[in-house]
């Protein structure tokens, strides 16, 4: 029998803690009416426009940039909620978002603990530390009623079920990520490097019957026709991957930013070709990883690779501020090796800017220096130095086990 919530207990009090937390947020924001959800807004009015047979595509629902850019399968599966009155509904969004989170703290910290870390005992300090550190992203996803932490959620169930061996939960769990965001295709090759071919197919299988599915309701000509759309939608919003100017800073905190940016500049001007050559290399280095990993027979290192693609998807893709919730496993493992003592004094001395960088950009504490902040970047360089950091710990640690086995 599951026991009651114990303050006393690690896990429990950080789960009171951050509950307590969203429910004095969401409070506050239907006294200054403010309970908006406007992303949620466009997965609802999404979902109504499926039903009522209405354009699902080029639409401004709620803001004016509040345009559908997702599969219509998405648009199928909030097709429940729509049927609500739109405060209910977004009240269920609202709680569904607050619960992933803290699931997806709570699973990524015993993922790290008991498969990487040797089972090390859980920390409320490493817990707490880490939702603070990606609270002002976890503020924007609730402010917004956005899926990140949703998804977030469903992958480490996905990497779970990996782990213990339930391949066809894993594929159900994958696909209907990568029909959400097919950014995570980026964990397909990794699946390919591995041998898991079973989940990969089952993934696959749950991808093509996601995209059929909202025949169902509008037919196959129907279908097909809200496919290209979607296709078109996506090519438009991915054409810019380096940040020259302008408002919209969402580029500005990829990896192809920050190297062009740093030196690339000088040598040729920003463009489409420059991002894919750059993502290639990405690619090639992280093979490269893999097959270090697979020579030296790192245990478990299988886990630590999917959760650095993880954090890796917001560094490489058009995205806005809070989708870097996916790095929050590499938070986690950041602070267990400085908590409760670090494992080297070098380390507090990077982590520290890396962490505050990642998230500490709190508008109203920081005043014009938030800008700045933004406008450099800060939130990109400060994931890709966590991303560097990630592996630079993991190799020590596969080092020192290697070396203890040998000895």
């Amino acid at each position: 029998m599951r026991h009651l919530p114990n303050w006393h207990r690690s896990p429990d009090r950080t789960i009171i803690l951050l509950s307590g937390i969203a429910l004095l947020l969401l409070i506050v924001e239907h006294i200054n009416g403010r309970f908006w959800l406007n992303d949620f807004r466009v997965y609802y009015g999404a979902a109504q426009a499926l039903l009522n047979g209405t354009p699902l595509y080029g639409v401004a629902y709620g803001l004016d940039s509040g345009v559908f850019k997702y599969a219509p399968a998405m648009a199928l599966l909030y097709t429940p909620l729509a049927l609500l009155p739109y405060g209910v509904a977004a009240t269920i969004q609202y709680l569904g978002i607050t619960a992933a989170f803290i699931a997806a703290l709570i699973l990524a910290d015993r993922i790290l603990r008991e498969r990487l870390l040797g089972g090390k005992p859980s920390l409320h300090a490493v817990l707490l530390l880490t939702a603070l550190v990606g609270i002002v992203h976890l503020h924007r996803e609730l402010h917004l009623g956005n899926i990140n932490a949703m998804l977030l959620c469903l992958l480490l169930l996905t990497l779970n079920a990996l782990l213990q061996g339930r391949e066809k939960a894993a594929g159900l769990l994958l696909g209907l990520a990568i029909l959400a965001k097919p950014h995570f295709a980026v964990l397909l090759p990794l699946l390919v490097l591995h041998g898991r071919y079973r989940v990969l197919t089952i993934t696959t299988v749950v991808v093509l019957a996601g995209l059929l599915a909202p025949a169902l309701l509008v037919g196959l000509d129907g279908n097909a026709t809200l496919l290209g759309q979607w296709l078109d939608v996506m090519r438009e919003h991915n054409s810019a991957l380096i940040y020259t100017a302008g408002d919209d800073h969402r580029a500005v905190n990829t990896v192809y930013s920050f190297l062009h940016r740093a030196l690339l500049h000088l040598f040729m001007e920003p463009s489409a070709m420059e991002a894919y050559l750059l993502l290639g290399i990405i690619a090639l280095a992280f093979g490269a990883f893999v097959l270090w990993n697979k020579l030296r027979k790192v245990p478990e290192a299988f886990p630590f690779e999917f959760l650095l693609l993880l954090a890796l998807v917001p560094s490489i893709t058009l995205t806005d501020t809070e989708h870097f919730l996916f790095a929050l496993p590499l938070v986690a493992w950041t602070m267990h090796h400085l908590l409760p003592k670090a494992g080297a004094r070098w380390l507090p001395l990077v982590a520290i800017p890396l962490l505050f960088g990642y998230g500490g950009n709190w508008e109203d504490a920081l005043g014009p220096l938030s800008d700045r902040m933004v406008q450099a970047g800060v939130l990109g360089i400060a994931n890709a130095g966590l991303l560097l950091l990630g592996v630079v710990l993991f190799a020590r640690r596969g080092s020192n086990e290697s070396t203890s086995t040998t000895s």
